[in-house]
């Protein structure tokens, strides 16, 4: 990033049956089809379902998801 760039930092959570890390992927897939730019992101909070033996069923996660702010077409 240079020194003039603007980063916006969204919270934004999903879920996966398969993994922590697909739910994580999944969640970015997600975010970019409507955000521009994704340049970070970090992982806040990672939690899910068990069934009744204790294997997990489902993960969930929650993501700050940092973007490049566009430049204003007026610059």
């Amino acid at each position: 990033m240079t020194m003039n760039t603007i980063t916006k930092t969204v919270r934004v959570s999903g879920a996966s049956s398969r993994s922590i890390e697909d739910a994580v992927k999944t969640v970015l897939a997600r975010a970019s089809v409507t955000i521009e730019k994704i340049v970070a992101f970090e992982l806040v909070k990672v939690g899910g379902q068990v069934d009744s033996s204790g294997v997990p069923e489902s993960y969930e996660v929650t993501l700050d998801i940092t973007f490049t702010v566009k430049e204003s077409p007026h610059n």
